[in-house]
């Protein structure tokens, strides 16, 4: 997939990102180890990931530990060498989510409410069924490879450049979570996405996605396709710009979108409705330097910036804008498949819900407190490639004037970090698929 093939920068650290948000099938990758040849019809993958998250000293309940996991199973089919159908692809792929602890829906009793804010909280992924369809899809590629059209059941997440940090345990916009009307990934849902890309390596995209939040809360495992129950439809349209290390020296990845949301929005405080919901995401990575690696490969050293910036148009929403920066290193160490991440963010909470928040709070506990509007962290983290299948993401973020937003009836939470460890293991590698 397009969505995140070259910010890793080196073909280990691509794996590393790529494996950890299955965006797209391993087969699909030039890195990708395996004895499946280019002739094969069938191109199978296996990849393991679990993250364990620990609230150090935030949030209403400080000290609580939770557990994701998650195994993607799939397979990418070449139609054009079982059908004859020139540049088609079917992909299926189910994942599995075992080893779960804390998630829950509502969320105040799970880890999300533990630890409260938008930010510290948003890191777990709450998988809270045993298993969901994440991509039934068919891809065409046409014109030469300039055109691609993609039908079937996916998750935007996989086609639109919205998660461009090096290590994504924390790669969280709380936005696009709870205003898009995108399902979380790698739920997946109805679609139609659509792609052209220039010589220059420009392009343009668009697609529209089924707003389904009743599939994920019903926990019907991706297989009920009924769309007669889905709250909207999703549409996302933008352009981009992207070349690769094999393209140019200095890898980079821009992409502007506009999304609007065509579900029913409602007011927390008066419980009134209206229809839509719209805004802006905006991603960036750029190699500023590099060193060591030939001109047209993946270089030994490198030096990159990245950011977001996503707002807001409709006032009803909990949130008006999220602004991100980091920098990488690629290459710590002397070992050009790691990477070290520094990056700050911060969150604008809107006044609904900052009023909201003080309403709940007040009339649980008594306590007559006012929430910043502001939510903010810093965090450290790596990719730590430990061998050709097996990559470590470990990350401490510190958390800013935290917000309650998945625990609204608490008390104000005082400033305080969450530290995780994301292991992403590419077990159908190792065993050959």
């Amino acid at each position: 997939m397009n969505a995140i093939s070259l910010v890793a920068g080196t073909s280990a650290r691509r794996f590393c990102v790529t494996a950890g948000l299955a965006l797209g099938s391993m087969a699909n990758s030039a890195w990708a180890d395996s004895s499946t040849t280019d002739s094969s019809p069938v191109k199978a993958h296996l990849i393991v990931i679990d993250l364990m998250l620990e609230n150090l000293n935030t949030g209403p309940r400080p000290h609580t530990f939770a557990n994701a996991g998650a195994v993607f199973a799939g397979a990418d089919f070449d139609m054009s060498k079982i059908m004859g159908l020139t540049g088609g692809t079917f992909q299926f792929e189910y994942t599995f989510f075992p080893w779960m602890r804390n998630e829950g829906q509502p969320t105040a009793n799970a880890w999300q409410g533990a630890t409260g804010s938008a930010l510290g909280g948003a890191a777990m992924r709450n998988d809270i069924d045993k298993g969901y369809l994440s991509k039934f899809e068919y891809q065409q590629m046409l014109l030469d490879n300039h055109l691609e059209i993609d039908v079937g059941r996916s998750n935007p997440k996989r086609h639109f450049y919205i998660i461009n940090c090096e290590n994504w345990v924390t790669c969280n916009d709380p936005i696009i979570e709870n205003t898009t009307g995108i399902l979380p990934y790698p739920y997946g849902s109805w679609g139609g996405y659509s792609r052209y890309s220039f010589d220059n390596g420009q392009y343009i995209h668009a697609g529209a996605f089924e707003s389904n939040p009743t599939h994920y809360i019903k926990r019907t495992k991706g297989w009920n396709w009924d769309p007669g129950d889905a709250s909207g439809i999703t549409w996302l349209a933008g352009i981009g710009a992207q070349k690769d290390f094999a393209q140019t020296p200095l890898a980079y990845h821009y992409e502007l979108n506009s999304f609007y949301n065509t579900s029913e929005q409602t007011d927390i405080l008066d419980g009134s409705t209206r229809r839509g919901s719209s805004g802006l995401i905006y991603r960036f990575m750029q190699t500023l330097s590099r060193e060591g690696g030939s001109s047209t490969g993946n270089p030994d050293k490198a030096w990159q910036v990245f950011g977001a910036w996503t707002w807001s148009a409709d006032d009803l929403q909990p949130f008006e804008h999220f602004v991100e920066a980091g920098i990488t290193r690629v290459g710590p160490f002397g070992r050009p498949q790691d990477s070290v991440s520094l990056k700050a963010s911060y969150l604008r909470l809107g006044d609904k819900q900052v009023q909201y928040q003080h309403d709940q709070r007040l009339l649980a506990t008594g306590v007559d407190q006012g929430v910043s509007k502001g939510e903010s962290r810093v965090e450290l983290n790596m990719v730590w490639q430990a061998t050709p299948y097996l990559a470590l993401q470990p990350s401490v973020q510190y958390v800013f004037n935290p917000s309650n937003f998945y625990n609204p009836q608490a008390e104000v939470s005082s400033n305080g970090a969450v530290v995780g460890l994301q292991i992403v293991y590419n077990l159908g590698s190792q065993i050959g698929l």
